[in-house]
């Protein structure tokens, strides 16, 4: 009998109640191929380099320790983000790398209809009146009809598309090779995103963070925007150029934002965005859900059996593209 390849799965100590569910779900499906330890610190992991397989998220202390992992093939990144692999120089490595691609469809959907009905229904305006006793009505529109820009149509844009039209709404998208998108209205490539720009009335950013991504909303592009339309960032903060968003926001040249996520977080009490009444600020809290371990191990176990059979993983980091 073959021996067991030995799997290291790195948990966050907020999930320690979900160790008993991973063991049995990778004991149920691969357990005859593999043993799977579970440390949810750096002083639980007692000898690194026995370890071929490694699933964890992006904590500092593994940078130091992956050059231990001496029998090392496979990371899977638990998070669906991937640029510290750059960062940490993970990519000069010879080793297969996959993310959890798809793991926060469904909860950042939700979070991004959140935003479109906060807005549109002035709940942002309601709120700083509460706070000062003040009664009085700003009306409120409605969400049929307008338009949804996605800027990166990936499982994250597609479902935002999907929920979008469940209220009437139109759909526009930009993806790196354009094709036909299932509830997307017209589908644009990197070029073309000036046609999102000057038609969106909630625009949404879902691209991950490359060279050809960071600081992608800066000054022209707001400028090209409706002077009635809201920005939706869930993507990477460094997507976002913030200082130019301020001064859209100022020069009222964008009607509000919606951000969770930021060039640096936490975000510092000194950034002028804390006080703009027409911004809504969370602490990127867009993609935890209860749901996200389970989610998580089962696209794990999806490429274990690619692994297994020597085939490309299904949601391999692509070097090339940067994500």
């Amino acid at each position: 009998m073959a021996e067991k390849r030995k799997v290291l799965f790195i948990l966050p100590r907020g999930e320690k109640n979900k160790k008993d569910y991973i063991a049995r779900r990778i004991d149920e499906e691969a357990g005859s191929e593999l043993v799977c330890d579970i440390a949810t610190t750096r002083e639980e992991v007692k000898n690194p380099e026995e370890y071929e397989i490694l699933l964890s998220f992006f904590h500092p202390w593994l940078k130091e320790m992956i050059p231990r992992m001496g029998k090392l093939r496979w990371i899977h990144f638990l998070s669906a983000g991937v640029d510290t692999i750059w960062e940490w120089g993970l990519h000069e490595k010879n080793l297969l790398m996959s993310k959890s691609t798809g793991v926060h469809a469904i909860n950042i959907s939700e979070y991004v209809t959140g935003m479109v009905l906060y807005f549109s229904r002035r709940f942002h305006l309601y709120f700083h009146q509460q706070l000062e006793a003040f009664w009085k009505s700003h009306g409120g529109d409605e969400v049929w009809g307008r338009t949804m820009g996605i800027v990166g149509l990936g499982h994250i844009g597609r479902e935002c598309a999907r929920k979008a039209r469940c209220f009437g709404m139109k759909v526009i998208g930009s993806m790196r090779n354009p094709r036909p998108v299932e509830e997307v209205d017209a589908v644009y490539g990197p070029d073309e995103l000036f046609h999102i720009l000057k038609e969106s009335d909630f625009l949404v950013v879902a691209v991950p963070l490359t060279p050809d991504t960071r600081h992608l909303m800066s000054t022209e592009e707001f400028k090209k925007m409706k002077r009635t339309a809201y920005l939706i960032n869930v993507g990477r903060g460094n997507v976002v150029h913030e200082e130019a968003l301020l001064q859209a926001l100022k020069q009222g040249e964008i009607a509000g934002a919606g951000l969770d996520v930021f060039a640096r977080e936490p975000l510092p009490e000194s950034s002028p965005l804390w006080h703009e009444k027409n911004v809504l600020i969370t602490p990127h809290v867009a993609g935890p859900t209860p749901r996200y371990m389970e989610r998580a191990v089962t696209i794990f176990l999806q490429n274990w059996e690619n692994y297994r059979a020597g085939k490309p993983l299904q949601t391999a980091v692509d070097l090339e593209k940067g994500y």
